[in-house]
């Protein structure tokens, strides 16, 4: 595995744990909190922002306008199954979405959730730092790579993968912040 198909690897860890704490609330309206949500529309599970459009109305309402009106009433199925403790009100063009403040209660939940999510993130960052250090054992073994290279190929890697993991650790304590913050 050569540098940049590493870095590859652990960017694309580093977007999928992002995406991952950006369904979590804080508290105030955002688009990207209800987008992602699959709904049963036209026979398949399409996310609500491939149905309409969405945007904020004020810090405490989303509202969502799908293209297809008889939709209303999938939208706000999903969303109420979603687990985002949610509750749609539709009309009969648009779906208003009202956030509610978070309790402190909530909040403790939200951000232990994000550690949780921030130690799954990790793990996968370890588990591709293993196959990095085996594909270097392996080329030293087949006499790919001479024994120093092997070190400092193993020394860069870990330089890499720390970085990696420091950039997780501050993304999950910006979100916890984010979630603490009344």
């Amino acid at each position: 595995m050569n540098d940049s198909e590493l870095k590859s690897k652990l960017n694309s860890i580093i977007e999928h744990f992002r995406s991952e704490i950006t369904g979590i609330r804080t508290g105030r309206a955002e688009a990207s909190l209800v987008e992602g949500i699959l709904v049963e529309a036209y026979g398949a599970k399409m996310k609500i922002m491939e149905l309409g459009t969405i945007s904020v109305l004020d810090p405490s309402m989303i509202l969502i306008s799908p293209w297809d009106k008889t939709l209303i009433k999938e939208i706000c199925q999903a969303i109420v199954a979603s687990g985002l403790s949610l509750n749609p009100v539709p009309d009969s063009q648009t779906v208003k979405v009202p956030i509610p403040a978070l309790t402190e209660d909530r909040r403790k939940e939200f951000a232990k959730l994000v550690t949780e999510k921030s130690e799954v993130a990790k793990n996968s960052v370890r588990n591709v730092r293993q196959d990095a250090m085996k594909d270097i054992d392996n080329q030293f073994a087949d006499k790919e790579i001479t024994e120093d290279d092997k070190f400092s190929s193993k020394e860069e890697i870990e330089k890499t993968v720390k970085g990696f993991t420091e950039q997780i650790d501050d993304i999950a304590e910006r979100k916890k912040n984010e979630l603490m913050t009344v």
